[in-house]
């Protein structure tokens, strides 16, 4: 495995290495902690999402990339604000938080019920972030007004990527970091498929340079035999998927978004992508 998670479509092997590296089990002993800690409070909302955001399939290479980005920005510059756009609760801005003390962590999420839940983790924990209730269209911050906005598994979920990325654009500085990461539907089952995946990849580079060497050949990339899946984080461990009712109902849902029964667990892999805002 690399040092730095490359950019992209993370493969097989250097997965499967990075959840034994000691870099991951000291993520995982922090989600642990914090899981621990906060147990009470998370309570209804694990039933709503999940209980242990970490060890899902695609969460156990995005957090780490994340991790890795911003670890090498705080190396060349002090960052000011930072955002977690589409944040949920996780135990991952925290983390950030108390490796960066002078970096003031923003997450933003159009969830109203999560803002007791951050003022209540707050008030025991040794980090605090702050929160705001807002939809990522309508971001509630001035212009220019962060260095860095990270985006993990939030796009997927939307159609609207020109008003979110002008808004991620917007609340920026020049020179400032986006730092995304979308799921992406190999057989066309779910919500992004390859080619709205490339749709989307365009779409940020117009208002953003990337930093690394990536492809955006999502249909030639795919086709990569080492590439890493929601069927490979199925042998990994099953739990690692997200799916706990019958298969049957996921199935059915599949045909009728996509008039067609998908294989099961239905064929997923991710892509992250580090960038910069044109100054």
């Amino acid at each position: 495995m690399q040092d730095r998670l490359l950019s992209g479509i993370p493969k097989e092997p250097d997965y499967r290495l990075l959840i034994q590296s000691d870099k991951f089990k000291e993520m995982e002993n922090f989600s642990n902690d914090f899981l621990s800690l906060n147990r009470k409070i998370l309570e209804n909302y694990a039933r709503k999402w999940v209980k242990d955001p970490l060890h899902q399939w695609s969460r156990q290479w995005e957090y780490p990339y994340v991790f890795d980005r911003v670890a090498t920005i705080c190396k060349d510059r002090e960052i000011g604000k930072i955002l977690d756009a589409g944040s949920g609760i996780t135990f991952f801005p925290y983390l950030l938080k108390s490796l960066h003390p002078s970096m003031d962590v923003y997450c933003v999420d159009n969830d109203a019920n999560l803002e007791g839940i951050y003022q209540q983790i707050n008030t025991h924990g040794m980090e605090k972030v702050n929160f705001s209730c807002s939809d990522l269209r309508e971001l509630p911050f001035a212009p220019e007004q962060f260095e860095l906005v990270y985006c993990i598994s939030v796009l997927e979920h939307t159609d609207d990527y020109a008003e979110i990325l002008k808004g991620f654009h917007k609340v920026l500085r020049p020179g400032g970091r986006l730092v995304i990461s979308f799921d992406i539907s190999l057989d066309g089952t779910r919500d992004v498929s390859v080619e709205k995946g490339m749709g989307l990849l365009n779409s940020l580079a117009e208002k953003f340079d990337v930093l690394e060497d990536v492809s955006f050949e999502l249909s030639s990339d795919i086709l990569a035999t080492d590439i890493f899946t929601t069927h490979t984080a199925k042998e990994i461990d099953p739990n690692l998927l997200p799916w706990k009712l019958p298969q049957f109902l996921y199935r059915l849902n599949s045909f009728i978004r996509g008039s067609r029964f998908g294989a099961w667990p239905p064929l997923l892999t991710v892509f992250c992508l580090n960038m910069e805002k044109r100054s």
